[in-house]
């Protein structure tokens, strides 16, 4: 396999704390808020998952995308992953690492062929 693309994206996690629920509508899906919102502490879920969003657009091999066709899910172990609804994103393999503290989130994303 062949690394096409690498992202990073680490943000403050107080950014999200009273963001508009207009502009989480327009970034996260249903399923991403509902996951985040189960949380005592969104803010740190949303910033994290927004980190994923980022860096994926950083490392994918095209640019045009909407955040909500890149939706981070998180598997029945507790790993990050993505759906990209995205026909151009057929056969590639997207690695996706997500952390966060009270202060701040990263994401690390490697794209390979």
């Amino acid at each position: 396999m062949a690394i096409i693309g690498i992202g990073v994206d680490m943000e403050d996690v107080c950014r999200f704390k009273n963001t508009e629920d207009k502009l989480l509508k327009r970034i996260f899906t249903e399923e991403e808020l509902a996951f985040c919102f189960k949380s005592v502490k969104p803010w740190e879920h949303l910033a994290a998952r927004f980190c994923a969003k980022e860096a994926a657009f950083k490392a994918l091999p095209f640019k045009e995308i909407s955040f909500k066709n890149i939706e981070v899910k998180t598997l029945k172990d507790g790993k990050p992953t993505f759906m990209i609804h995205d026909d151009r994103a057929k056969g590639l393999d997207i690695k996706l690492s997500l952390s966060h503290t009270e202060s701040a989130a990263i994401a690390f994303v490697v794209v390979s062929e």
